[in-house]
């Protein structure tokens, strides 16, 4: 691979590169989050970081960095306005920026999409990386489908005809996490690690919850994880994977009707979570679940072989010089 691939997030920055010994990565708690609170000189922390990881990477010195991710946005190395839907997956309608590091090695930053009411930074790379894992393996593109990329902020990503047409976001983990511990729902739900895991999903508990978010009024229900250990006796674990499959059954419900296939991109805990309630909810014959790892990197090559053809991406103007605080 004659790049590196680099997938900046809020909370994690991670950069890749597959080499004749095959993959190597870093990973660290440099994410955009965490630089953007030091202040100063934004561009300088971002690239301060990204030198600091491509040291420990090991990778051959020179070769060009592809930035997906929160680096583009308002609290990042440099803001870049959005693509607009509809947004193919071919990688055609990607806005970029070149930029040169202090090491003198060359920095794409890759630009996130929005519509009229949603946006997105780092999923659309995932999602180039879905259509690049699915020609690879010999198939089309499904005519229309939903790619749903679970996480802090859910994103299912609506596809028609190659591309990218609507984005919906759901606050599914942000939410969790502000039940467990900001919540009097804190007093009824484990949320310390057991060693180094943390607690194991109850499958009953979960479907229990998907069940409850069918029933109108969520408000009322999330109350039920009070009630299910004053009233009940049900443990902080069970009322942990009570709650997590009421949230997240209520983010499966708002799934269109028909036929069009869902594709769920996860990690192991939330590709057994999401499917566990996608088939309590009746989604499971259009149900495919696969690895989101990797996918990032899959969408970066994507681009890095379309640009590498001669066929450049849509450059964004040069921004204000001065980082928003």
């Amino acid at each position: 691979m004659n790049f590196i691939a680099c997938d900046w997030g809020t909370s994690r920055l991670r950069v890749r590169w597959r080499g004749p010994e095959g993959l190597r990565e870093v990973a660290s708690d440099d994410g955009a989050s965490r630089l953007a609170a030091r202040g100063g000189d934004r561009a300088g922390v971002f690239e301060e970081a990204l030198c600091e990881a491509l040291r420990r990477l090991g990778a051959p010195a020179g070769l060009p960095v592809l930035v997906s991710g929160m680096a583009s946005s308002s609290i990042g190395w440099i803001e870049l306005p959005y693509a607009r839907l509809p947004f193919r997956l071919d990688g055609s309608g990607v806005v970029g920026r070149w930029t040169t590091s202090d090491d003198r090695c060359r920095v794409c930053l890759i630009s996130g999409v929005r519509d009229e009411h949603d946006m997105m930074r780092g999923e659309e790379t995932q999602a180039l990386g879905w259509a690049e894992e699915v020609e690879q393996a010999g198939h089309a593109l499904p005519e229309r489908a939903t790619l749903v990329l679970p996480g802090t902020h859910s994103k299912h990503l609506r596809v028609e005809s190659g591309a990218l047409t609507s984005i919906s976001t759901f606050m599914t983990g942000e939410l969790f996490e502000v039940f467990c511990r900001h919540s009097v729902l804190r007093h009824s739900v484990a949320t310390d690690p057991i060693g180094d895991l943390q607690p194991a999903l109850d499958p009953g508990a979960f479907r229990e919850g998907v069940r409850a978010s069918g029933r109108p009024g969520i408000a009322a229900a999330l109350f039920r994880v009070r009630s299910r250990q004053v009233l009940s006796g049900c443990d902080p674990v069970s009322n942990r994977s009570f709650l997590s499959g009421l949230l997240i059954g209520a983010e499966l419900r708002s799934l269109e009707a028909g036929e069009a296939p869902v594709i769920l991109a996860a990690g192991s805990a939330l590709r057994e979570a999401y499917t566990l309630a996608a088939s309590e909810c009746g989604w499971s014959a259009r149900w495919t679940a696969i690895e989101v790892d990797g996918l990032a990197e899959l969408g970066q090559r994507r681009l890095w072989r379309r640009w590498e053809s001669g066929q450049g991406l849509v450059a964004s103007p040069d921004p204000d010089p001065r980082a928003r605080p």
